[in-house]
C-alpha cells in the first residue's frame, strides 16, 4: 500500500550538493521510499535539496524550546486536509514533544549514543531505529530497544572501478578519534602513498597529526571533497585505511559502504573489547573485501605497525569485485528503502518492534 510518510530532517541541510554527514541517508531514503510508490512530505533546514521529494518545507534550525518540526508538519497537514501515515523524525536534539508520538504513528532514527537523551527513549513507547548492530547493542546496554536497519547508499552513486594505483587513502573528519596519524604511520612504514580526504575539523588534530607529515611526496592533503572527487581518489586506491582511537567506537561509517561500492578493499581498525561496526556488523570480511585490523591500546604503535603494514602489503590478495558484491547484497540504498517500507506498514497498522533486525 502507498503510505503518506512525514519526514524530519536532521540539523543541517542535505540531497544535492551536500557530501557530507548521516543526513545524507535521509537524502537516499526520501528517493528510494518515493520510487517505492510512497508520499513522502520533507520538513528539514533550508538548503535542503531533494526533488524527488513530495514536496519540501524548510524548516529553521533546531531548538530546545519547543518541537518546530511538529509544528511545521501540523500546520502543513492541518492546511492539507489528511494526517500522515506515518511520522518519521529523522533528527537528534531534544526539540521535539510527546505530541508528535501520540497524535500519529511515530519512529525516531537514533543517530548514536550521544546525540539524543537516550534515558529518555528508555521511557518512551515508539519505535526506535539504529542503524548498525554495533548501535543497537549499545543503546539495548542502556535499556533502549530499538529495530536495526543498515545505512545504505544508491547503488549507482559511484561505479565500480576494478583497476587500482599504487596509493592508499584515508577519509574522515580530521579529529582525535579518527585518528589519522596512525593512518599516515601504516602508510608510511608499509611504503604507500597515501591521500588524506577530509576538512581540518579540529585544527589542532590537524596541525599536530596531520600538517606535519604532508610533503606532497608520499602524504597528500586534498581538504574537503564532493562525491566527484572522492570517486576520482578512493576508486582507484589501492585500499581505504579506517582508522580509529581507544576514545573512538565507529558506529557505522558510511566511506565503508562508499569504498566497497567502488571496488576498494578497506584496512580496518577495531579496538578489542570495543568492537566497532567494521567487526559486529561485518562491514569488513577479513580476507574477503579487506582486512580487520584489531587491537587492544591505539598508543602502542609497535604491536599496530607489526600487525597493519603486513595487511596493508597482503591487499593486492582482494578481488575489488567482491567488494561491490558485498556492498550490492548489504548496503544499498534500495536495501535500506525496502527495509524502511516493511518498518513503516507495519508501524502504520498499528505494531511496535523493539529489538528486531528487519528481515530483508
Amino acid at each position: 500500500m502507498s503510505l503518506r510518510i512525514a519526514l524530519t530532517g536532521n540539523v543541517f541541510p542535505f540531497g544535492i550538493g551536500h557530501a557530507y554527514g548521516g543526513e545524507r541517508i535521509l537524502g537516499y531514503l526520501t528517493q528510494g521510499l518515493v520510487s517505492l510508490g510512497h508520499e513522502v512530505y520533507l520538513f528539514a533546514r533550508e538548503g535542503t535539496n531533494v526533488p524527488e521529494a513530495t514536496d519540501y518545507i524548510p524548516v529553521g534550525p533546531l531548538t530546545n524550546e519547543r518541537d518546530i518540526h511538529y509544528e511545521a508538519v501540523t500546520k502543513y497537514f492541518a492546511k492539507a486536509g489528511f494526517d500522515p501515515d506515518v511520522y518519521f523524525c529523522g533528527y537528534f536534539g531534544e526539540g521535539w514533544s510527546r505530541e508528535t508520538q501520540e497524535r500519529w504513528p511515530y519512529v525516531e532514527l537514533v543517530w548514536n549514543m550521544w546525540c539524543h537523551a537516550w534515558w529518555q527513549l528508555r521511557q518512551t513507547p515508539f519505535n526506535v531505529v539504529s542503524y548498525s548492530r554495533t548501535l543497537q547493542q549499545d543503546l539495548l546496554s542502556q535499556g533502549v530497544r530499538t529495530t536495526m536497519i543498515h545505512y545504505g547508499i544508491p547503488k549507482d552513486l559511484y561505479a565500480f572501478q576494478p583497476d587500482k594505483d599504487d596509493y592508499a587513502c584515508w577519509i574522515g573528519k580530521i579529529e582525535g578519534g579518527k585518528a589519522p596519524e596512525i593512518g599516515i604511520k601504516l602508510a608510511k612504514a608499509a611504503g604507500v602513498k597515501l591521500v588524506i580526504m577530509s576538512p581540518p575539523y579540529n585544527t589542532g588534530t590537524f596541525w599536530h597529526e596531520v600538517q606535519p607529515y604532508i610533503d606532497n611526496k608520499t602524504v597528500f592533503w586534498v581538504r574537503g571533497v564532493d562525491d566527484a572527487m572522492k570517486y576520482e581518489i578512493m576508486s582507484k586506491a589501492k585500499c581505504l585505511i579506517y582508522t580509529n582511537n581507544n576514545t573512538w567506537k565507529e558506529h557505522f561509517g558510511i566511506v565503508l559502504a562508499e569504498a566497497l561500492a567502488m571496488g576498494t578493499p578497506i584496512v580496518g581498525m577495531s579496538k578489542l573489547g570495543n568492537d566497532s561496526s567494521v567487526t559486529v556488523d561485518n562491514i569488513v570480511q577479513d580476507g574477503e573485501n579487506g582486512f580487520v585490523l584489531n587491537y587492544r591500546d591505539s598508543d602502542d604503535m609497535a604491536y599496530i605497525l607489526d600487525t597493519g603494514v603486513p595487511l596493508i602489503q597482503r591487499i593486492k590478495e582482494i578481488n575489488p569485485a567482491k567488494c561491490r558484491e558485498h556492498f550490492e547484497r548489504r548496503f544499498t540504498a534500495e536495501l535500506m528503502a525496502r527495509r524502511y517500507e516493511w518498518l513503516f506498514e507495519r508501524v502504520a497498522a498499528g505494531e511496535r518492534f523493539e529489538s528486531v533486525e528487519v528481515p530483508i
